[in-house]
């Protein structure tokens, strides 16, 4: 069975999407630096349930889960070359998803110099060393950040002018991943995500704090006083759409999908159902906007992946329902 590497595997996505992977017998390998952006225990937590001994965490070390014995972690950095071709040398690897990332918009001119280190120069490493190896698919996950602010729910056109620096440097990571695939024959997919939520999830995540707060009467902070909308997704849709992408050759070895409904739902909507589900109300707080925030993002249906249920990746309450019945097992 194929060999995949995953980046960031022990994030929320790449957590859901490695445990994809081994739920359909591949061979996988979870790359992660545990970096400190967000309470290094939810990583932890996520490996944990994927049968990783955490206490045997050594920096460059395999560990072989206790569940899935075609699945191994191992603690490093994208940046590092050495342990990098040392992990493509000893594995045939044919699949690359590069999920590691510096990530969240509003950090990111606070200390740009990791954002771009890790974002940039991490992703090209990664590149270089998958065009030597020849492998099969380079699947990146970039982020809707890479769209300039939308004013108007109805605008379609798909502009590429992001406002944030953690936009800038996927957007430039995306750019990068383009010219490996021209000029190394490389075949490369690259996944703009917008807003996933679900079980295990960061816990700066807007749907994520929305429960949490609701749950211990703590007030949500809303900017713009609640007037901005997201296309919200639910990451069971999202792994299954990444699942398939990685088994698709892209047309023309290299193409862009917007991993998203292609539906922007305004927040204080979100607010609303959650406190229907939970029966409880909210308290509300609205703070000074952000510059570096989108007002509406929402997945270009053009670029979505085809063939998915719309309706139901849409039906926002029935998925907050089974997150939340996730979270409560």
């Amino acid at each position: 069975m194929s060999n995949v590497l995953i980046t960031g595997g022990a994030g929320f996505i790449g957590y859901h999407f490695s445990k994809k992977l081994s739920d359909n017998n591949f061979s996988t390998i979870i790359l992660d630096n545990l970096d400190d952006y967000y309470d290094i225990h939810y990583k932890l937590n996520r490996l944990s349930f994927l049968g990783i001994d955490t206490s045997k965490i050594e920096y460059g070390s395999e560990i072989i889960s206790k569940t899935y014995p075609k699945l191994k972690f191992i603690k490093g950095d994208v940046n590092d070359q050495e342990l990098i071709e040392d992990i493509f040398s000893k594995n045939e690897i044919e699949y690359v998803v590069h999920m590691a990332a510096r990530s969240g918009a509003r950090g990111s001119f606070s200390n740009p110099h990791e954002y771009l280190k890790d974002n940039i120069e991490g992703t090209a490493n990664i590149l270089r060393i998958c065009s030597k190896h020849n492998i099969k698919h380079f699947v990146f996950t970039s982020s809707s950040s890479v769209y300039g602010s939308k004013n108007d729910e109805n605008i379609e056109s798909a502009k590429l002018k992001p406002i944030s620096l953690y936009g800038a440097s996927k957007l430039s990571a995306e750019i990068i991943s383009e010219t490996y695939s021209k000029s190394q024959d490389l075949p490369v997919t690259v996944c703009r995500l917008f807003s996933v939520y679900g079980p295990l999830g960061r816990p700066d995540g807007f749907i994520f704090k929305c429960i949490e707060s609701i749950k211990n009467e703590i007030s949500i902070e809303l900017f713009n006083s609640g007037e901005m909308w997201r296309d919200f997704i639910y990451i069971k849709d999202v792994t299954e759409i990444l699942f398939r992408i990685l088994l698709s050759k892209p047309e023309n070895n290299f193409k862009v999908y917007d991993i998203g409904t292609g539906v922007a739902t305004k927040i204080t909507d979100i607010i609303q159902i959650l406190e229907k589900i939970l029966g409880k109300k909210a308290k509300i707080r609205n703070v000074s906007g952000d510059k570096s925030e989108n007002t509406i993002t929402k997945a270009h249906k053009e670029l979505m992946f085809k063939g998915l249920d719309i309706q139901k990746m849409t039906d926002i309450e029935r998925n907050l329902r089974d997150f939340l019945k996730q979270e409560n097992l």
